[in-house]
């Protein structure tokens, strides 16, 4: 993790997916430096459904709010899908049902509840969180970032490099820019 110090302002964080294939990756990061990657593959038992994109989209902002014990009050999570900012704003009016087409609720081996509906419940319960749209690819800094995150851990599961300098200096670049230019 790359540390920076806070102010008393509250953070902000970036959440992104990508997918080329049968392979992708997700990715967040946060304004105080908190971030994380993590590719998977794609198989027949895959829950995700005709949605794959909007799902990865969702399931980067669990493996974001799973990185604290509890989401800081006050977060704000900033993502480039208007549709995953829709169904985060539903869950948080109480319509934890909704779920994107084809998203399978069938009984997982791994877990209780699917992801979606264990995010859905959570989001539910935080009305201090706030879900943004911000465009992609427009060099907002964090989005950038977690953009780069996703394609990185997305690249991982076919390539071989080294994971983790590169996920540091790609973050403390761009983290840079942010707290140089400070803007939601």
């Amino acid at each position: 993790m790359v540390r920076w110090a806070t102010t008393s302002a509250p953070l902000v964080a970036a959440t992104d997916a990508s997918w080329k294939g049968r392979v992708g990756g997700i990715g967040y990061v946060v304004s105080d430096g908190h971030y994380g990657l993590l590719g998977r593959g794609t198989g027949r038992l895959d829950p995700t459904g005709r949605s794959r994109v909007l799902v990865n989209e969702l399931r980067a902002v669990d493996y974001l709010l799973a990185g604290y014990d509890e989401a800081p009050a006050g977060l704000t999570v900033l993502l480039d899908s208007l549709t995953a900012v829709r169904y985060l704003h539903r869950w948080q009016a109480g319509e934890t049902d909704a779920m994107p087409t084809g998203y399978s609720l069938r009984q997982r081996r791994w877990s209780n509840k699917p992801t979606l509906v264990r995010l859905a419940e959570q989001v539910a319960r935080r009305p201090d969180l706030t879900f943004a749209h911000v465009k992609g690819h427009s060099g907002h800094a964090l989005n950038e970032a977690a953009d780069g995150l996703s394609h990185m851990a997305r690249r991982r599961r076919e390539e071989s490099f080294d994971l983790r300098p590169r996920a540091h200096a790609l973050v403390d670049a761009f983290l840079r820019d942010w707290h140089a230019n400070a803007t939601v």
